[in-house]
């Protein structure tokens, strides 16, 4: 992993854990990252709970069904459920991957600070520019708004924004690449496509406006 690229993912892990007080120097982000990334396993483990405990009574169900209509297996239902626990068994080994990621140097851990400190002091017109995309992002059923998104995806586009803003000679494909690999490390099945239209709006319509 890059310096950059660490930075990013140190600045997007320890975002909503640090007070608007709290001076983001490395020991700061290192405590708010390990906090994010433990936060991240518990969630995904009780996701697994929740899972198996499905699963246990589809296959409960079926077994009843099955004394009576033996062809009635539902497969693909208990297939649905286990690629959604090798999901979140898969995500969990990311999140395990702490050593790593918080192993980095000091120009990472000054990075981190420099984008974070940078979203607190611009939240007003960070805000205002993804509501922007956000208005234009939509599809024949959904109307996105600010509000409604999960926190992992307005985070990843608080970042990015900040990255536009504050480096606008960086070539944009450059910034959405690595918001996507955020998003698939730690979004949902549609974040990944959901950050990248956003953010290719917000690069190609709202900042150019």
């Amino acid at each position: 992993m890059n310096t950059r690229s660490a930075g990013r993912e140190l600045a997007f892990l320890a975002l909503n854990q640090l007070s608007q007080n709290t001076n983001p120097d490395p020991d700061q982000l290192l405590l708010a990252a390990t906090r994010t990334l433990r936060n991240y396993a518990k969630d995904q483990v009780k996701r697994v709970r929740r899972h198996l405990a499905t699963l246990g009574e589809a296959f409960f169900n079926d077994n009843l069904t099955q004394q009576e209509n033996p062809q009635k297996l539902d497969f693909e239902k208990i297939h649905k459920n286990i690629i959604k626990l090798e999901t979140c068994t898969f995500q969990i080994l990311e999140s395990l991957e702490l050593p790593e990621l918080l192993n980095q140097s000091r120009e990472a851990y000054s990075f981190a600070g420099e984008i974070v400190l940078f979203v607190r002091k611009n939240k007003s017109r960070i805000d205002e520019l993804i509501i922007s995309a956000l208005q234009i992002r939509k599809d024949k059923e959904k109307h996105w708004n600010f509000d409604r998104i999960l926190s992992v995806e307005k985070n990843i586009f608080k970042i990015a924004t900040a990255e536009f803003l504050m480096k606008p000679d960086c070539p944009p494909a450059i910034i959405i690449d690595e918001a996507l690999k955020l998003a698939e490390k730690y979004g949902a099945e549609e974040s990944t496509k959901f950050v990248n239209g956003v953010l290719s709006d917000l690069s190609n319509n709202v900042l150019t406006s």
